[in-house]
């Protein structure tokens, strides 16, 4: 048996799951998960919730097997957080930690579709983060990486056979419409950490090794990275 934990504080949107794995061909299933909005800091409000939510789960903190969080893009205060988090928790209890893809997270969480799955993230400046998935696989194939840009450059490829969903997708659909979209729209999952969690279970019946992706994916350099000066050697 595999049990997880999983977050996800790659938005404003607070994501904690616990995902189990009763026996190595079984499918990973979700035990119990939490969401909060929050507006000020995860990082005041993590471990209370992940306490709360393993005592509801009568999960002991000695039979949790590993650890994961969302790796990117998102917030980069978010991403920060959770994977310092999970690292904090790994090291503490001696399990392997794990970074997930937010946006292979996402389309984990929508779950097998008929259409290919296009996370898309609000980035700010008018962009988004996007990434393509195939349809139905779990864990999800990746088609097309994660990126970031103008959405319209979802609608510059082929989308018949697409479904758009997330934050950036919701915001922007005019702009993808009027730029020739011509797949469907989906509700935004909101169990991401859920997404996360099964992506990273599965990982770890592969192979994987401890702190495998703990490096966050930002796709887009930090704005004090992008502003800042030359410096002549």
């Amino acid at each position: 048996m595999i049990r997880v934990v999983a977050i996800d504080v790659s938005t404003w949107w607070a994501g904690l799951a616990l995902v189990e794995v009763p026996e190595p061909d079984a499918v990973p299933s979700l035990v119990a998960e939490v969401g909060v909005l929050v507006r000020d800091s995860h990082a005041a409000r993590l471990l209370v919730l992940l306490e709360r939510l393993l005592a509801d789960a009568s999960w002991p903190v000695s039979g949790v097997d590993a650890y994961a969080a969302t790796r990117g893009p998102g917030s980069f205060t978010g991403l920060r957080i959770g994977l310092g988090t999970v690292r904090g928790l790994g090291l503490a209890s001696g399990r392997p930690c794990l970074g997930v893809g937010t946006l292979h997270a996402m389309a984990e969480a929508l779950g097998p579709s008929d259409r290919e799955r296009v996370p898309v993230l609000e980035a700010g400046r008018g962009d988004v983060f996007a990434a393509r998935y195939d349809a139905r696989s779990s864990p999800p194939l990746e088609r097309v990486a994660p990126w970031v840009g103008a959405p319209e450059r979802i609608a510059g490829e082929d989308t018949r056979e697409v479904v758009a969903f997330g934050s950036g997708a919701r915001l922007h659909r005019e702009r993808l419409e009027r730029a020739g979209f011509r797949g469907v729209f989906a509700a935004s999952p909101t169990s991401v950490a859920a997404g996360a969690g099964r992506i990273a279970a599965a990982r770890l019946l592969s192979g994987a090794a401890d702190g495998e992706g703990l490096m966050p994916l930002y796709v887009r350099p930090a704005d004090a990275e992008v502003s800042r000066p030359e410096v002549a050697p």
